[in-house]
């Protein structure tokens, strides 16, 4: 038994349901009710003499070492010590009712005590803060205060425990933060050392375990594992670790103990103790001691959830087996224990047991009394009444026991009893009362415990006697017990062996008695000793029993006289103090007044706008998670570095000791970052080696790397520092970096890589985000912070009206450096302008006014200061300089040098003794002019380090080197001025970086000098001649490179340009516009052409060597691809056909190597062997085929399936083919033999997908049920079966590991999953539609999707982040991943077969303008605008003239079917798939009513000129008239009777006195909109595609597949009938003069009509405008410019042309292209190549096949012909 009795006693007990039964029925009252006992009490106890003991006079305060303590009120869930019964009792509240005495017994009074000596505990000589700690025993006392102290009462409900001594210390100690920390720290490292050490022997772990009562939790569970370990896998059993480790549970503070725990060190006791009961008895002892100690503690802790059948009958056994010992001592331990185990598992603690019974329950809670002591009258009440229940149960039982005297009436003794199994199955009042008996002794209460003694109910048990001397026994050698107390247990046990004439009646307890005071008399304590050896002579006499036991009597484990441990730990080097004075200075570093709002963040560079998500919740996430590296991506002054600061601030001021230590590090300011990166920055802070090795070996690092662009790094930081291999750093990397500066591939840039690539397991390493452009609520939160900075004449409210009142302002300052810019320049930028809606601002203005307010101001600051003379003398000059262009010059000349001498490096290091013959003295030095000029710009210091306030100031300063600001240059009043025009080149400087540098290197000065040709038109013409100028002079040619590069960026158009000659090798063309542009002979060498456009445009005999384009030719087939294969070896392409047919490509050659042919319809998917040599296809035809690759023959024809076969897959080891269908089943059949092997049934809807496991042992299926199925591939049996939330899974496929799985889900989403647990990893969003087919790489790094919004994604399968996108022209139906990786194989459903770089960005990079198809455009009445409306749920403001793009307007529903205009442009009606049609005011972006009445698609809206009016036209046969102000159902104008279709167009006549509508069948009514009558009709042969009026409303145009006709109204019928475009017509717009027509074809082309002169009536084409890549879906005149008009389309762009009179000589016009919006796709129509050279055979193909022109194409000489492929 042990000196902790009860840990934790919960107030929670609550009464039974049954209102006749007593309060708080437990357990034990339950079972009395169900065996239907009677409520007659027993026996009562014979009177006997009433004996007095008192030795212990006064009950002391409790034992033990003093440690942490429940907060009050706190809910104790461990089972603490009984260290801490003074709080734990304290939870009980029980009063003390003394209402039901105990019966009176005769006194014999034994007075002992003459005083209380308070019990102290281990106490030793306190520290001083600092001082060396020399033995465990004082970090035990002085933690233990520490606990005592922040867990303590206050002082009105607790009596005082803590002396003077005490209270000293702690009050100096608790003003030392860091001595507590270090206190707690040497306890933390001694459990580190102590686990790490190999063989522990007793001295270690008596010093270990001595500690558990101090120990923070994570710190007490590691030692508690390592104690379990340690014993279960010690081949011979050690038994100071068995009681070390029972001690360790015993000692433990609340929450740091679970059950589970316990239970398994109760099992592993268990099967110790059966593997050694039937050898010696000292090990089945000391295993039983400890299981009952255990038990004890289970019994405290309320443990419900032991297994009866596999720990709670196995024990009883195993108990029940040592009866037949001869070793009372055993045979006690084992009935002890077997007690404990009748209350495990139990709803009540055992002293809540015995309390319940007593009257101190007041509605079903037990009390305690204020201080926190157990009441003595209660308990004795309580065991009184438990003694009556329990011998109740024990006369139902038949045994002979009744009441206490039982045994001595029947004569037998403890052997007899134990023998018979004494108590058996039944719970015994002895067992309860010895625990009430440990509870006042661990509480301090002797007192209460002498009593308990002589008043217990059951005090004649010898059981109960038994217990009671080993209490007495344990405290008297206990030597935290004061000598006194120890002396008076000792003398206890002499009174009563001496004078209780029932105590010790039984002969076994004299034994007992006698040797527990002959083992006191062998205790170190020699005067404790003394006094035992005392008291065994007195009790000598012949009857006197001898001494036999064999095992030592102890509690504990004696803290050893030396501290190994401790002297270990001591030596390590405690850097607490270094973190904590760190820690002290970042934070006194960092201005909590600087303005932060708090960023949000989307997943990827790729993902929507709409996808956002708090930054620091999921940095924090990050944190907690097991990823390693979080990539932090965003612009230049997006807030990159104020998150990594704020961040390193936060994680600071939360930092715990011993907890992850934030380490922000400015990696320009690290020589050579991929070297020691953090043994670099620790150093810079003052850490020595021994310190660094010390954080390298035990502590984590959270790395926050600010810059990495900065840094002009290109490798991965992580892999190169070896950063979380074993030995190296332990760490979390934040990292930041601009968006601009990633290419390809960028994330293998950051992503942790495996040391060996061979063994990389994909796992969730890596995570990135991108930060968010403010949104209008942050704006003005920035602002609110912005304007107390500072004496401001603005309000927030005045900044706010001007960013929204100048045009485009408010989109600019969403970037947080930006806004900082513009809120300093706006008071300057908007004086004396009245009208702020003229006022245009771009970026590059912002930094122009930004540097001349922050100059001027520092100026003044200057002129405020007091100044040396020379210091003033100096200010003067350079205010007659121009102190402003002094300043900027300073910049400029101090940016070129750090591009110069530090590659752009960021920071610059000056120590002036080191570098004052450097060029850093030009810029640093002590010189007063350099001086003063350093400290008014925008330069700041920090130490020795020197940088611009931003980066992005130091690129705006190096763009400056190239062109300036005209208000920033030095001007010579009195010189002669000059104005340069467009050709003026000799301006620029020589040089400049524009011709020595490469600044494609450099897109953000890129940047900047682009957004100066946008400002600055003398600057574009002077850039334009620099390109010219390369046609006569080859030492212009770097200079126009970077100038062509730099226009092309500016969004400068070239339409028509002639470049002929020129010289621009490796020039970034991409996304340029360069329609009809002449480049004959050009030099174009490696240039960059990517997603340009060049219908058109002339490349005879151009230099094109290394050009690229971005993609691949395609495939092209007669039927439409359905699905497509690669083969494992990389070496053929399959595609399956639309009617059967299968073709298999050579990808070496492309050529066409087999047509297979045999299947009856649609191929719906494909699979080929793991050896390349056999493929598999699945048929709408229901059929499964194998053939032969090599020869192309039908290997084996499999039938079963009832519908259609949506997917095959071979089997790893090509055995086994599998099949998933319709028909609701998976199939798997013998490959060879085509024999079916098993019926997969379970699916309860189509089973989309199926695919083998990398091992083949199993198969994995998904389907319409929206469930993932697992199969056994030997037995077919049905495995796990995921059912999962997000709909149907459309498809799956399985990482080539195995270890992951993807699924695709109707509505878009995709999920991965982890196959081992189930587990559902991250979700991955991006596509707006259904997703068709998902797939991993051969390598697993990553993932492919195809979705129904014509997208493929591709994503990084470690992060789940998106990397890239491939527009479709339709929706893509199946993909495949070349063996390689580097190519994508797309079908969509046509005939061609698309063959995609992989590795490259993709197209819809770098956009601007719609990306999705685009339905509608109008001009605004002014002419001077353009707007359009897309699927993309945008609607655009284009600048009619430029093609810029101004403000955006989202539309706040799903993508639409239909959408027009109203006339004044002021709304927008939208018409819906299920009929509504929603309005929406654009002027305020709010929605407007919601019309509904139609029952199927809206297909077509228009507005009546009027505005008053909106018609739609519907496929549920209706055409409507709606009032907008009214939401009432629209008067039904025609109810066409046109079978299964409805209407197709609708139109109003000029001046909306008409409605014209037509319909599926060719019908086309005209009614009267005022009377709503039928006006006019006619039926023509085929669908009505279009109708339009003239602008006079005389004649309309009906448009059918492959005709025009024209009907004047004057006509019954229509009287023209003109030959179109095969395909038919979308849509047609008469010209405002009504001389031309456009007709927007759906074979990609604009029609131009015009009339002859020789009639009104007579029309014919005079111009037709291709190139476009989809069909055209609307056109709009311009209603200023006669002719010019804008164009749509579904391949997503948006064109403005204008017409003229054309050169040839037949009259006619020709069509040009003004400006066109960037659709992210190569446009290559009519582009000429003729004698074009270098032009590989992919490019060559790639062009021809997009209707480029090359008449010599056959003729390519072999140079230039290569091949692609693997």
């Amino acid at each position: 038994m042990t000196i902790h009795p009860l840990k934790q006693v919960d107030h929670d007990a609550v009464a039974g349901d049954d209102p006749t039964f007593p309060a708080a029925l437990g357990k034990d009252d339950q079972l009395l009710r169900s065996l239907d006992i009677s409520k007659s009490k027993p026996k009562r106890l014979p009177t006997l003499p009433k004996i007095s003991l008192g030795v212990f006079l006064k009950n002391f305060p409790k034992s033990a070492i003093k440690s942490k303590q429940p907060r009050p009120q706190q809910r104790i869930t461990s089972t603490a010590a009984l260290g801490k019964n003074d709080q734990l009792l304290g939870s009980l509240d029980v009063s003390k009712s003394t209402s039901n005495p105990m019966p009176t017994l005769p006194s014999v009074s034994l007075s002992v005590f003459l005083k209380n000596v308070p019990r102290s505990g281990i106490k030793t000589k306190l520290p001083r803060p600092q001082q060396r700690i020399e033995r465990t025993d004082q970090l035990v006392y002085c933690n233990s205060l520490l606990l005592q102290e922040s867990l303590a009462l206050p002082s009105s409900e607790q009596e005082p425990t803590l002396d003077k001594d005490e209270l000293a210390w702690l009050t100096e100690i608790k003003n030392d933060p860091m001595e507590q920390d270090r206190l707690q720290w040497l306890a933390t490292r001694m459990v580190e050392a102590f686990i790490q050490e190999g063989i522990k022997d007793s001295i270690e772990i008596a010093e270990i375990v001595a500690l558990g009562p101090i120990l923070e939790k994570e710190s007490y569970r590691k030692l508690l594992s390592s104690l379990i370990t340690g014993f279960e896998e010690s081949p011979l059993m050690d038994t100071n670790l068995l009681q070390g480790l029972v001690q360790l549970v015993q000692s433990s503070s609340p929450g740091h103990l679970v059950s589970d725990d316990l239970i398994k060190i109760l099992s592993i006791l268990r099967i110790r103790l059966q593997g050694t009961h039937q050898q010696s008895t000292e090990h089945p002892y000391y295993l039983t001691l400890a299981i009952s100690r255990v038990l004890d503690v289970m019994a405290d802790h309320k443990i419900q959830d032991l297994d009866r059948v596999l720990e709670h009958e196995p024990l009883s056994g195993v108990l029940s087996g040592l009866k037949g010992s001869t070793d009372p001592y055993l045979m006690y331990q084992a009935c002890y224990a077997f007690q404990a185990l009748q209350y495990v598992p139990n709803n009540e603690t055992v002293l809540q047991a015995v309390l319940r019974h007593s009257q101190g329950v007041v509605d079903g809670v037990v009390k305690i009394t204020a201080l926190g002591k157990l009441d003595l009258g209660s308990v004795l009440e309580g065991l009184g009444n438990l003694q009556d229940a329990l011998g109740n149960i024990i006369g139902v039982a038949g045994t002979v026991y009744e009441g206490t005297s039982s045994l001595m009436e029947s004569g037998q003794g403890v052997m007899e009893s134990l023998k018979e199994r004494y108590g058996a199955g039944q719970k015994r009042p002895w067992y309860a009362a010895i625990r009430a008996a440990y509870a006042l002794a661990e509480a301090g209460q002797l007192k209460d415990l002498n009593r308990l003694i002589c008043e217990a109910p059951c005090r004649r048990d010898p059981l109960f006697q038994w217990g009671i001397c080993q209490l007495l026994g344990e405290v008297a050698i206990d030597l935290i017990w004061p000598a006194t107390s120890r002396q008076q247990a000792n003398e206890l046990l002499g009174r009563l062996y001496k004078s209780d004439p029932e105590w010790g009646r039984d002969e076994s307890v004299k034994v007992w008695m006698v040797t527990i005071i002959d083992k006191v008399g062998s205790i170190a304590d020699q005067e404790v000793a003394a006094n035992a050896l005392t008291l065994k002579q007195e009790l000598a006499s012949g009857d006197t029993p001898a001494t036999r036991h064999p095992y030592p009597l102890r509690f504990r484990l004696p803290i050893p006289a030396t501290s190994p441990i401790l002297a270990k730990v001591q030596d390590i080097p405690y850097l607490e103090y270094e973190l904590y004075k760190l820690r002290l200075q970042r934070l006194q570093e960092y201005d909590e007044r600087a303005i932060y709002v708090l960023p949000e963040a989307k997943p990827s560079l790729l993902a929507k706008d709409d996808e956002l998500f708090p930054l620091l919740e999921k940095v924090l996430e990050f944190l907690a998670s097991d990823c390693q590296v979080m990539l932090i991506l965003g612009d230049s002054g997006a807030g990159k570095s104020t998150f990594n600061r704020y961040l390193e601030h936060l994680l600071w001021k939360e930092y715990k000791r011993g907890g992850p230590i934030p380490l922000f590090i400015n990696l320009p300011a690290i020589d050579e970052p991929q070297n020691n990166m953090v043994d670099k920055q620790l150093q810079f802070l003052n850490f020595d080696e021994d310190q660094i090795m010390e954080l390298k070996l035990h502590r984590q690092l959270i790395l926050i790397c600010d810059g990495y662009d900065e840094s002009q790094q290109l490798i991965n930081l992580h892999t190169a520092n070896s950063l979380n291999q074993t030995g190296q750093w332990d760490t979390k990397m934040v990292i930041s970096c601009r968006s601009q500066y990633l290419g390809r591939s960028y994330q293998d840039r950051f992503k942790p890589q495996p040391t060996d690539r061979y063994k990389w397991t994909p796992q969730r390493v890596f995570q990135e985000a991108v930060i968010a452009p403010f949104s209008e609520e942050q704006i003005e939160d920035y602002i609110e912070q912005y304007v107390p900075l500072e004496p401001r004449t603005w309000s927030t409210e005045d900044y706010m009206d001007k960013l929204t009142t100048i045009p485009n302002l408010m989109d600019l300052v969403t970037n947080p450096f930006l806004l900082l810019l513009a809120l300093e320049a706006l008071p300057d930028v908007t004086m004396g302008n009245q009208d702020l809606s003229t006022i245009k601002i771009v970026r590059i203005q912002l930094y122009d006014t930004f540097v001349n307010h922050w100059l001027n101001v520092n100026n003044r600051r200057l002129q405020s200061n007091p100044l040396s003379k020379q210091d003033y003398d100096m200010l003067g000059m350079l205010e007659d300089a121009g102190f402003e262009a002094m300043g900027v010059d300073y910049c400029t000349r101090l940016a070129s040098a750090m591009f110069e001498k530090l590659d752009g490096k960021a920071v610059v290091q000056y120590l002036h003794l080191k570098d004052k013959t450097t060029w850093k003295v030009e810029y640093f030095g002590p010189d007063p002019e350099v001086r003063l000029l350093r400290e008014a710009s925008p330069v700041t210091r920090s130490g020795t380090h020197f940088q611009f306030l931003h980066r992005s100031m130091l690129e705006y300063f190096f763009s400056c080197t190239v062109v300036r600001s005209s208000t920033s240059v030095p001007v010579d009043e009195c010189a002669p001025q000059s104005t340069p025009d467009s050709s003026d080149v000799q301006s620029l400087d020589p040089m400049c970086p524009l011709f020595t540098r490469n600044l494609l290197d450099e897109p953000p000065v890129l940047q900047f000098l682009s957004e100066r040709v946008q400002e600055n038109p003398i600057f574009k013409g002077q850039l334009l001649e620099v390109v010219e100028r390369t046609k006569t002079d080859v030492s212009f040619v770097t200079a126009a490179v970077n100038a062509i590069s730099i226009l092309v960026k500016a969004g400068v158009t070239f339409h028509r340009h002639d470049f002929q000659g020129i010289r621009i090798p490796g020039a970034d063309l991409s996304g340029g516009q360069f329609d009809s542009a002449l480049f004959q002979g050009a030099d174009l060498r490696g240039a960059n052409l990517g997603m340009s456009w060049l219908r058109k445009a002339d490349f005879s005999n151009a230099l094109m060597e290394g050009v690229r384009f971005g993609e691949l030719p395609y495939l092209e087939e007669d039927d439409d691809a359905w699905s497509c294969c690669y083969s494992p070896d990389g070496r053929m392409l399959a595609v399956g056909l639309q009617r059967g047919g299968i073709s298999i490509y050579d990808t070496l050659t492309w050529e066409k190597i087999h047509s297979l042919a045999g299947h009856d319809g649609d191929i719906n998917s494909l699979a080929l062997s793991p050896d390349s040599q056999r493929l598999v296809s699945g048929s709408v035809d229901k059929a499964v085929r194998v053939w032969d690759c090599g020869n192309g023959n039908l290997l084996a024809t499999m039938n079963g399936h009832t519908r259609n076969v949506f997917l095959v897959d071979f089997s790893p080891c090509g055995k086994k083919v599998a099949s998933a269908s319709e028909d609701k089943s998976v199939r798997l059949w013998d490959s060879v033999t085509g024999e079916p092997l098993f019926v997969l049934e379970g699916h309860k809807g189509a089973v989309n997908s199926v695919k083998f496991t990398p091992d083949g042992r199993r198969l994995v299926s998904c389907g319409d049920d929206k469930t993932i199925r697992f199969w056994d591939v030997e037995t077919g049996a049905p495995g796990d079966a995921w059912e999962l939330d997000h709909g149907p899974v459309m498809c799956l496929d399985i990482s080539p590991d195995g270890h992951q799985l993807v699924s695709g889900h109707r509505g878009g989403t995709l999920r991965l999953w982890s196959t081992a647990s189930g587990s559902a990893g991250p979700d991955l969003y991006g596509h707006a539609n259904n997703i068709v087919r998902v797939l991993f790489s051969a390598d697993g790094q990553r993932i492919a999707s195809a979705g129904f919004d014509s997208t493929v994604k591709l994503w990084d399968a470690s992060s789940g982040v998106l990397v890239s996108e491939f527009s479709c022209n339709i929706i893509p139906i199946d993909i495949s991943f070349s063996s390689n990786g580097e190519h994508l194989a797309v079908i969509d459903t046509s005939s061609e077969v698309r063959l995609w770089d992989a590795d490259s960005s993709g197209s819809g990079l770098g956009l601007y303008g719609h990306s999705s198809l685009v339905m509608t455009v109008a001009y605004l009445p002014t002419g001077q605008f353009i707007w359009s409306a897309s699927l993309d749920k945008t609607v655009l403001e284009w600048d009619a003239r430029t093609g810029a793009v101004g403000s955006a307007h989202s539309l706040p529903v799903d993508p639409v079917f239909s959408i027009a205009f109203s006339p004044d442009m002021n709304h927008t009606a939208a018409g819906f798939r299920d009929g509504s049609i929603q309005l929406w005011d654009l002027g305020t972006s709010e929605l407007g009513p919601t019309l509904e009445g139609h029952t199927g698609d809206v297909v077509r809206l228009t507005y009546s000129p009027c505005g008053q009016w909106i018609a739609s036209a519907s496929m549920d046969k209706t055409v409507r008239l709606w009032e907008p102000e009214s939401t009432e159902q629209g008067h039904v104008l025609a109810n066409m009777d046109c079978g299964s279709h409805g209407a197709t167009s609708v139109i109003f006549s000029p001046k909306g006195q008409q409605l014209a509508a037509g319909d599926v069948d060719g019908t086309v009514n005209i009614f009267d909109t005022q009377s709503r009558t039928l006006f006019r009709t006619t039926t023509l042969e085929e669908t009505i595609d279009a109708l339009a009026y003239s602008p006079n409303g005389q004649e309309l145009a009906i448009s059918t597949k492959g005709l025009l006709f024209f009907w004047d109204l004057q006509s019954k019928e229509p009287n023209l009938k003109l030959e179109a475009d095969p395909s038919g017509t979308g849509c047609i717009v008469y010209s405002p003069c009504g001389r031309w027509i456009a007709c927007g074809s759906y074979g990609n082309t604009v029609q131009i009509y015009g009339r002859h002169s020789s009639g009104m009536g007579a029309k014919c084409v005079v111009a037709v405008v291709d190139g476009f890549l989809r069909r055209v879906t609307d056109i709009a005149w311009s209603p200023v410019e006669p002719l010019e008009f804008v164009t749509s389309s579904n391949d997503r762009s948006v064109r403005v042309w204008r017409m003229s009179k054309s050169s040839d000589s037949d009259g006619g016009v020709s069509v040009d292209l003004i400006w066109g919006s960037d659709i992210g796709m190569l446009g290559t129509f009519g582009m000429i190549l003729e004698g074009a050279t270098g032009i590989n055979a992919i490019n060559r193909k790639l062009l021809l096949q997009r209707d480029a022109i090359d008449t010599l194409a056959s003729g390519a000489n072999e140079a230039e012909v290569g091949t692609y492929g693997e």
